[in-house]
């Protein structure tokens, strides 16, 4: 096992040894009703002495409770409202479970749904596509309705890798209306027999209908999305060409594409770095884009296979990159396309032979499995510290060399492919993020292949700047 994987099973190992020796001695069951309306004066004195150190201590426990996924939570909520009233209790308790919830979300994502990740097929990729797609939706409607254990909904997200902040977000602001019942519920903590009276029939179907209408504008996304996708697949059977003509359709596309590549996009230097720039005005009122749009929207891409397909989707990330670019007409920023809870690669969407992607989706779901990690190179993501944007398509017929030029062309560039300095080795950022596409992790090794380099000097990664990849 090596330090990579020492620091990816360690947080989990400690979590699971920390819930053994809670469980083991008992130390969970020492927080129960009866102890806390025994001890309820000296609690109360307590917070009124020292209401600071105590806020924080409860929220501290409530933290590790959370984290360890230890049965007391309700109990804890309901101590929240007897010590700090319903305001500042509720703030405290949804704080505190945000926390340690967000806590168990990077373990279980660090560990285990990386090695689900790298171990599943198909059906988890769809899971995964449909989860991240539609998280805010799913995760509001799980936090909301009290059928989900709390500790599974802090898991699952991670499995399929849902975005941090969508967890964040949702779990603070899901979990809301329901500590806050439990929360005023506690002011009554002295009166209080049995915790599983509290809630009423009434209340939990209240809980499930505002679960139910979080979820309306993820179905009704799902079900626009397959209403357009069917439209699309009866248009292009009713009105498509032949096989042999779709080929002719994809000759065309790579046509204009490499008339406009030629044309508008060449070498820049800005804020220190070279790069490979977009006149994006100019390409913008070239009628040669919306031909080449609409021909590679009518494409068929199952019709593709081998390095013909890699070529099909490199060749599509890259021009619907510049559609986004041209047709939001953004001049500073991709990521300015984004919104707070999904990012400009996630956001936007094309209907693509009947099917619906975004470049997330292209990137993650379509070019990564094919295990060839050159492809980092070869898309481009319209920004300075990217791989530069190649001028020509890509072609199945010299597709290898021009995947391995790629490689050796941004290792070549020092201001953002490779540079050594001062004893350390700096490189792109994307060795960074896609770590494990490399040699599973060995990327001196992976770099070794490509460029002659110091195997013991120290990695260091560059930053990286988002600026537009713009001709200025």
């Amino acid at each position: 096992m090596n330090i990579k994987d020492i620091k990816r099973w360690l947080p989990l190992i400690v979590i699971i040894a920390l819930m053994i020796v809670v469980f083991a001695s008992g130390l969970h069951e020492k927080i129960s009703l009866h102890v806390l309306q025994d001890n309820k004066e000296a609690m109360l004195n307590a917070v009124e002495s020292y209401p600071v150190i105590t806020a924080l201590s409860f929220m501290a426990i409530y933290i590790v409770f959370v984290a360890l996924s230890l049965p007391a939570a309700t109990l804890l909520t309901l101590t929240g409202g007897f010590l700090f009233g319903t305001w500042l209790g509720t703030f405290y308790v949804v704080t505190a479970a945000t926390i340690g919830a967000t806590i168990l979300f990077f373990i279980a994502k660090t560990s285990l749904g990386e090695v689900l990740r790298r171990k599943a097929g198909g059906l988890y990729e769809r899971v995964e596509g449909n989860m991240k797609d539609n998280a805010v939706g799913y995760l509001l409607f799980m936090r909301l309705v009290p059928l989900f254990p709390f500790f599974l909904v802090n898991i699952v997200p991670a499995l399929f890798n849902v975005k941090a902040r969508v967890f964040i977000l949702t779990t603070f602001f899901g979990i809301i209306p329901g500590s806050f019942v439990f929360v005023n519920l506690g002011k009554q903590l002295a009166t209080i027999t049995d915790l599983g009276d509290l809630v009423s029939k009434q209340t939990l179907l209240a809980f499930g209908l505002l679960g139910l209408f979080a979820l309306i504008p993820t179905i009704y996304k799902q079900i626009k999305n397959r209403n357009t996708a069917l439209s699309v697949i009866l248009a292009v059977s009713l009105f498509s060409s032949p096989q042999s003509e779709a080929s002719d359709g994809n000759n065309r596309f790579l046509e204009l594409y490499d008339g406009l590549l030629s044309e508008y996009v060449m070498p820049v230097t800005d804020k220190g770095i070279v790069y490979n720039g977009v006149n994006y005005d100019r390409w913008a009122a070239d009628p040669r884009h919306d031909e080449a749009l609409k021909i590679l929207l009518e494409e068929r891409p199952d019709s593709f296979e081998g390095e013909e397909k890699k070529a099909f989707w490199i060749n599509t990330y890259n021009f619907l990159t510049i559609d986004l670019i041209v047709s939001e007409n953004e001049r500073e920023s991709i990521k300015n396309l984004g919104s707070f809870f999904s990012s400009a690669w996630e956001k936007h969407s094309w209907i693509v032979g009947g099917n619906s992607y975004t470049l997330d989706d292209i990137e993650h779901k379509i070019l990564r499995p094919m295990n060839d990690p050159r492809v980092h190179f070869a898309i481009n993501c319209a920004s300075l510290s990217c791989p530069d944007l190649r001028i020509e398509s890509y072609q199945v017929d010299k597709l290898n060399n021009q995947l391995t030029e790629q490689v050796k062309l941004t290792l070549a560039n020092e201001s953002k492919g490779l540079s050594e300095m001062d004893g350390k080795l700096y490189v792109s950022k994307i060795f960074d993020w896609f770590s494990e596409d490399f040699n599973s992790g060995d990327i001196k090794g992976w770099l070794g292949r490509y460029q002659q380099i110091n195997q013991h000097e120290e990695l260091k990664f560059m930053d990286y700047d988002w600026s537009l990849n713009k001709v200025k």
